[in-house]
């Protein structure tokens, strides 16, 4: 066993009281259950995240995720909340939801307002079936899984968070990695067009915050275009909003 597993595994166990378990026997344990298949540096890429958040893959707080690029470090919604509720700055959170979004406010004992996300079940639904039939998740429980989202989404604006996925986000990236190298690019000048015009103007607006890109993507033609271009970037976008919507809360903390 390398040096920096052997390191890895130790931090685990004692991050798991586990001090006294032979490193091999849990380096074995790890590899043939929760972290199945792993290599040696997927193994160390695994248990670095558990390490730095705290997580119990035992519990399935953090797994692998089995992709055509190898393996991902999933965090479940449990081990979000695990990692949301260790941080020492959370000071509660709140959702407000209906048929159609949910929003999370999450509150930080260091700033006087909320960091505040809002999903939306139309962007963020999953397949209802899986390809054997069976209901998925998300076809038995919509709210709670878009509940999950928006905590997920509301965490990272908040914290920083960054480079850890929950399931649904690394099946998502998956399908398009798969999709990229099996479709050739087809060339769309027309769409080339529309997001030259328009994808400037959108990030602009992103800028002043979520209200305004909100209002400017409403203010766009309607068109198969309109759609590609919030479906293709729409996610970051929001991302860029929500970080001005947090700098605008930081710097009316300081002129208060």
């Amino acid at each position: 066993m390398s040096n920096i597993v052997s390191v890895q595994i130790e931090n685990l166990a004692k991050n798991l009281n586990m001090q006294g378990v032979d490193e091999q026997h849990l380096k074995h344990t790890l590899t043939n259950t929760v972290f199945k298949g792993a290599t040696e540096e997927q193994l160390v890429s695994l248990m670095i995240v558990a390490n730095q958040y705290k997580l119990n893959p035992f519990t399935k707080e953090i797994y692998a995720f089995a992709s055509k690029g190898g393996i991902t470090p999933i965090v479940s919604v449990d081990g979000w909340a695990r990692i949301i509720n260790n941080n020492p700055l959370t000071d509660g959170i709140q959702f407000e939801q209906d048929d159609v979004s949910c929003t999370c406010k999450l509150y930080r004992k260091d700033r006087t307002h909320p960091t505040v996300v809002t999903e939306y079940l139309e962007e963020c639904q999953g397949e209802l079936k899986d390809k054997y039939g069976n209901i998925t998740p998300w076809g038995k429980y919509p709210k709670r899984m878009l509940r999950h989202k928006a905590l997920i989404q509301c965490a990272r604006v908040a914290f920083g968070f960054s480079g850890i996925y929950d399931e649904d986000e690394a099946k998502r990236i998956e399908g398009d990695f798969v999709q990229a190298k099996a479709e050739p690019k087809v060339i769309d000048h027309e769409y080339d067009a529309f997001y030259a015009e328009y994808h400037p103007m959108l990030e602009l607006a992103a800028k002043r915050g979520t209200d305004a890109l909100q209002d400017a993507f409403v203010g766009l033609p309607n068109s198969s275009h309109k759609k590609r271009l919030w479906s293709e970037n729409g996610v970051s976008l929001k991302e860029l909003a929500q970080s001005y919507d947090v700098q605008d809360v930081a710097y009316e903390e300081v002129v208060e």
